[in-house]
């Protein structure tokens, strides 16, 4: 009677196998428990509610299934205004998301998960577009006057990243692994909502890289940015180290408070020594000073004050790297970009890279 009753199961697990695999191979698609149950390649999704992009279009994003319980989180970057000149001559290409914006055109780098040295090529990734000239930070709707036009921007970054967050909060039970990136202004999205991805889930070891996003900017960016982007009443309440005035709040003083807040963290940057896309930057915002020396300034503040914090400094002009395929290929002193990267998520031996011939780049001899 027993063998019998084992064989009849056996039947039965084999039939609903079958016919799982006959109506769409709906059990290949389901990942590890814990999961969501996604469709191959990139889905996107449309949350509708507050979310909305700069000029009031639809906000939407894009996720990919993974066979591992790991989770990679995606920032995308673009334009950032906060001002009459800069908001009423703002990118147009930066402030919607369209079908341009779907991930499955980007088959370079980190994004292109056929590469069998990919480390992320198993993970659960999360692509959040960017479209509202905040930083990923901004609550706020905002008119701006310039000559007889008025401009209004949507500056709902944050906004649109708490939808998305929502949904992973809804779909991961508990990951195994967390990576957070974003790449230039992503930069600052990575760094700020890093932290509250880590509230989601404490016990989940989570690691940021902030591809091409130092924050060298204006003294007085902070104070004039953000009242228009609504950002101050974002910017994580419950870490005292940042419970400063504007006036004193720099990009490096945001690494160290969170570095030091979550030290089971890893934290990190990735710059060129001589960005000339971060350096247009920080002159179009007032700055007046030597880019290159400010970027280096801040890092070696961060590092001072945070032992979970390592940069790498690659030589030459290139801004960002981790959608490029120089994400495989990069190599300074000897170590590789994407080995350092994986050591990082995987908690490898794991320290600062600093070019020394830091003038011209020999990947694009610049």
């Amino acid at each position: 009677m027993k063998t019998r009753g084992k064989w009849f199961l056996a039947m039965a697990f084999g039939l609903l196998a079958l016919i799982a695999f006959a109506c769409g191979g709906e059990a290949e698609k389901a990942g590890p428990p814990g999961t969501p149950d996604l469709a191959s390649g990139w889905t996107k999704i449309e949350p509708g509610g507050e979310t909305i992009c700069a000029k009031g279009t639809p906000y939407a994003y894009f996720v990919h299934p993974g066979t591992v319980n790991r989770l990679a989180v995606f920032f995308d970057g673009g334009d950032i205004c906060w001002s009459d000149v800069s908001c009423s001559d703002l990118n147009t290409s930066f402030i919607t998301v369209d079908d341009s914006d779907n991930p499955e055109r980007r088959t370079t780098g980190i994004f292109d998960l056929d590469n069998p040295d990919n480390p992320f090529k198993d993970w659960f990734l999360v692509f959040i577009p960017y479209c509202t000239a905040d930083l990923h930070w901004g609550n706020s709707t905002w008119t701006y006057h310039w000559g007889d036009t008025d401009t209004v921007i949507h500056h709902k970054g944050f906004v649109n990243v708490t939808a998305v967050l929502d949904w992973i909060e809804d779909n991961f039970e508990k990951p195994e692994k967390i990576f957070v990136w974003g790449a230039s202004a992503g930069s600052g999205g990575s760094i700020m909502h890093a932290a509250y991805i880590h509230e989601l889930y404490p016990d989940v070891p989570l690691y940021e890289l902030g591809d091409s996003g130092a924050g060298v900017i204006a003294e007085d960016f902070f104070q004039s940015g953000f009242p228009n982007w609504g950002a101050r009443g974002n910017l994580l309440n419950w870490i005292p180290a940042l419970q400063v005035p504007l006036a004193e709040l720099t990009m490096a003083k945001l690494y160290i408070a969170l570095a030091n807040y979550y030290p089971n963290a890893r934290w990190s940057q990735y710059n060129s020594a001589h960005d000339e896309i971060q350096a247009l930057v920080y002159a179009s915002t007032g700055g007046t000073g030597d880019w290159g020396q400010l970027m280096l300034a801040s890092i070696r503040e961060i590092q001072d004050n945070a032992p979970n914090f390592h940069s790498y400094i690659a030589p030459g002009k290139m801004h960002s790297i981790t959608g490029n395929n120089i994400f495989y290929t990069r190599e300074v002193n000897g170590v590789r970009f994407r080995d350092w990267v994986d050591a990082m998520v995987n908690d490898k031996a794991w320290d600062d890279v600093m070019c020394t011939d830091c003038e011209t780049d020999p990947e694009t001899r610049r």
